[in-house]
């Protein structure tokens, strides 16, 4: 399972995000409208081990689930993320799944959302410029 809610947020309320890198809380005021527009579609559980952060990693990420390279994450079920800057500000940065490795995703301001299952593998490009997302990692109901 994997789908995209499109506007999500507006400019002005992803630049206010992408002010902070790090941990934020699901609780924060331009953050709690998403996680319940996730809960209208899947059984999300934001209590610990969950969490969001806002991050910019110029080197991307390689293949991976989001369970983590270890099993570190396994308890993560579902993850969703929110590019929070506009495209014409970084060169690279696409997001891939595994099936579709030629499509790349820059979800300015929409909201992408997936089971982390086998066929959901997935990889950020590394990029210029100054590329910042909204990571939101969630337990599932049977965690």
């Amino acid at each position: 399972m994997r789908d995209k809610i499109e506007g999500v947020l507006t400019p002005s309320q992803a630049k206010d995000l992408r002010e902070y890198i790090g941990y934020r809380d699901f609780a924060e005021p331009l953050i709690a409208p998403l996680v319940s527009l996730l809960r209208e579609r899947i059984p999300i559980i934001t209590e610990p081990p969950a969490y969001c952060r806002v991050e910019r990693r110029p080197e991307g990420h390689p293949w991976h689930h989001d369970t983590g390279p270890r099993g570190h994450m396994g308890w993560c079920r579902f993850t969703a993320g929110c590019v929070l800057t506009p495209q014409e500000m970084y060169t690279g940065g696409g997001f891939y799944f595994r099936d579709d490795p030629e499509t790349a995703s820059h979800h300015y301001c929409d909201l992408v959302f997936y089971d982390d299952a086998v066929e959901n593998e997935h990889t950020v490009a590394s990029h210029r410029g100054d590329r910042r997302v909204l990571l939101m990692f969630f337990r599932g109901p049977d965690d």
